[in-house]
């Protein structure tokens, strides 16, 4: 980590349903990255939107601006925020680069890392990224 900022403890939480959702979003886009928007509330996912990456890249993302807008228009339509940004890192590891660090224009956001794990299955892990600081956010999947 490059230290750390945020003093808060904040655990973000997905259920089964929204986790397997992400799961299948990044193994249908394999062995390119995948991405999305999570929207929700003080770091409970009330909603996953699927967004495509337009790069079509194994090493990094870019959001499909009308699919990207469409779905920050829908989170607000909802009374929710913007409380995640979720991407596939699918030759692992589930942490950010430097790239990811440098293009992190939202800082109240979780960026949720996707990649595979050891045993064959896929792991997430949460951090809060902000002016170059990296910080670890708890994740639970429940339900």
């Amino acid at each position: 980590m490059n230290g750390s900022k945020h003093t808060n403890e904040l655990t973000f939480t997905l259920t089964v349903a929204q986790w397997q959702e992400i799961v299948a979003h990044v193994q249908s886009e394999r062995p390119n990255e995948a991405c999305g928007l999570l929207g929700g509330e003080g770091g409970e996912v009330r909603q996953v939107y699927l967004v495509e990456n337009i790069r079509h890249s194994p090493m990094e993302y870019e959001m499909h601006p009308e699919q990207q807008v469409r779905a920050m228009l829908d989170i607000e339509t909802r009374g929710g925020e913007l409380i995640g940004i979720f991407h596939s890192h699918p030759g692992g590891p589930p942490i950010p680069s430097t790239t990811d660090v440098k293009r992190a224009y939202y800082p109240e956001a979780v960026y949720l890392i996707v990649s595979p794990g050891e045993s064959g299955g896929w792991q997430g892990r949460g951090f809060r990224i902000e002016g170059g600081y990296v910080e670890a956010v708890p994740l639970q999947i429940e339900g």
